[in-house]
């Protein structure tokens, strides 16, 4: 019996601990939310504060965590580090926050772990003292502390395989079949890429399989020569190719979604961010509240805990 990529994929950790069905992904993210408002209701009752907190909702933490993603992807940037490095770390991010809300910590720190815990996963050496120096008001220790936290929420599972690999495999074998075809294999593959990329923004990565994801981002930058490969490879199995074709097209909607959270306005952004301030630092709202202070007036003197932006030292 011949195993393909896919097939070994399912055999693996990621597949078993990250790979859900939407309803169930749903769930988990809908627990987790009321877990967190749960406990932060418990503590101010505990220390009887009656602070009239607006807590953040599932969908609220969710875009929240979406572009902690995105500035993680331009921190790699700044370090120059490949693409795989960079969706491992967008991985870790997204599977951290399927054990805890951003209501517990908040995800410009976990991101930062993230990424240089990444960069160690993937055997790209960066001193945390080097990762640390372009980062403001950031220290190494503060990037170390969080470590062991991540990567037990992430049940240890460190190796992530991305669908930029299989694009590859895929690349290679498609020239096989039509080397006639070359220009069109080449250009289809650079933009798949980008689509893959794309993806990691999106719920695809934790509901298909890396494989699966790739043929999507192929078959939407060349449908007609991916729709020939397929007939190829599936020629006696109308089944099967048909099957694959139906989550193919399942899997377009999430690439475009990916890239449509890249456009999350930063309006929305620093309205859920303060939001998040006041849950974690009730004490602060109850004080504004006492004072009187317009909340137009207070925001221009409140210094959220942490800004959405991320801004680095070029130098």
């Amino acid at each position: 019996m011949v195993y393909t990529d896919d097939d070994l994929y399912r055999q693996g950790s990621q597949y078993r601990l990250w790979s859900f069905q939407r309803e169930e992904l749903d769930n988990i993210r809908h627990r987790i939310n009321l877990k967190a408002i749960a406990k932060l209701r418990k503590e101010l009752a505990e220390q009887d504060v009656d602070s009239g907190v607006e807590f953040l909702n599932a969908e609220e933490e969710y875009d929240l965590v979406t572009y902690y993603c995105g500035k993680a992807q331009d921190l790699a940037g700044v370090y120059k580090l490949p693409s795989h490095i960079k969706a491992t770390a967008i991985a870790y991010i997204k599977r951290f926050y399927l054990k805890y809300s951003v209501m517990d910590y908040h995800p410009k720190n976990i991101m930062y772990t993230c990424l240089f815990l990444a960069t160690k996963a993937e055997n790209h050496f960066i001193s945390i003292d080097k990762f640390a120096e372009p980062l403001p008001k950031v220290t190494p220790e503060s990037i170390l502390e969080l470590e062991f936290t991540v990567a037990q929420a992430l049940s240890f599972t460190l190796l992530i395989h991305h669908a930029f690999n299989a694009i590859h495999g895929y690349f290679l074998d498609i020239q096989t079949l039509f080397s006639d075809r070359i220009d069109q294999i080449g250009s289809a593959h650079d933009s798949a890429r980008k689509l893959v990329n794309d993806s990691l923004f999106s719920d695809a990565v934790l509901l298909f399989t890396p494989p699966q994801i790739a043929l999507a981002a192929l078959s939407m930058a060349n449908d007609d020569l991916i729709n020939d490969y397929l007939r190829v490879k599936f020629s006696n199995q109308s089944i099967l190719f048909e099957k694959l074709s139906q989550t193919i097209n399942k899997i377009k909607p999430y690439i475009d979604d990916g890239a449509e959270k890249l456009k999350l306005p930063k309006e929305r952004v620093m309205q859920i961010d303060k939001k998040l301030y006041f849950c974690r630092n009730p004490d602060k709202l109850k004080k504004r509240k006492a004072n009187g202070i317009e909340s137009n007036q207070q925001d221009k003197k409140m210094k959220l805990e942490s800004s959405p932006d991320t801004d680095v030292n070029m130098s």
